[in-house]
């Protein structure tokens, strides 16, 4: 590749980041339905044509924000399931382990987040609960097959559960830690200050006892 084309080829790039980083910004403050490509542009200072050529349309631009997000955090917990599938065959793999595989990438990638940028943690409570038939759409894109492998994985750890509880004390579970990540501050209020909001680490374990708790009981 000649010098010039890589040239291109990185400035194409820091637009299409600079882009997405806009999009995020306000979707994250206004959700999907008031996320316009005028407000995209004029955040990143770009044209609408830039808009266009990277990403097509405002639902393109909503998919690529959504993989650009949450793929990474998505292949790590398959990465860690895997692992444990490996560590532990033939045996089932112990609950605690399935659920530290899937919420440990996300609290190491709030934790990773530069400092005083909260963006991630309200993307990922709009991207979660925003009620538009399209982000639905995307849900089940990019985390419909996430779940199935998780389910299964439980559903050997919790033989003597009923198909039905299963899927509901799987549900209550990510509501659990959806809740925990996006009102992680509310920790400080109801504690006085004595507890720390921003102690990832121990949040994380005592999300996995008590959901772990939660699921086994009978």
């Amino acid at each position: 590749m000649k010098p010039s084309q890589k040239a291109e080829n990185s400035v194409s790039d820091k637009t299409r980041q600079r882009i997405l980083r806009a999009a995020g910004k306000i979707f994250a403050q206004g959700g999907y339905r008031a996320m316009t490509l005028r407000e995209v542009t004029h955040e990143a200072n770009v044209n609408l044509a830039a808009v266009n050529y990277h990403f097509g349309s405002k639902k393109n631009l909503m998919r690529a924000l959504m993989r650009d997000r949450f793929e990474p955090i998505n292949l790590q917990r398959l990465e860690l399931l895997d692992e444990n599938i490996a560590a532990n065959t033939p045996d089932p793999v112990p609950l605690e382990a399935i659920y530290d595989a899937l919420f440990r990438p996300l609290f190491t990638g709030i934790e990773s987040a530069p400092v005083n940028d909260t963006t991630l943690m309200q993307i990922i409570g709009r991207a979660l609960t925003e009620p538009a038939d399209f982000m639905r759409s995307l849900h089940k894109e990019f985390f419909a097959e996430l779940s199935q492998r998780f389910m299964h994985e439980i559903k050997r750890c919790c033989p003597e559960l009923s198909q039905e509880q299963l899927q509901y004390r799987f549900f209550l579970s990510i509501s659990t830690m959806i809740g925990t990540v996006i009102e992680q501050v509310r920790l400080e209020t109801i504690s006085d200050g004595k507890l720390d909001g921003t102690n990832l680490d121990t949040i994380l374990h005592e999300l996995i006892a008590y959901v772990v708790a939660g699921f086994r009981q009978k």
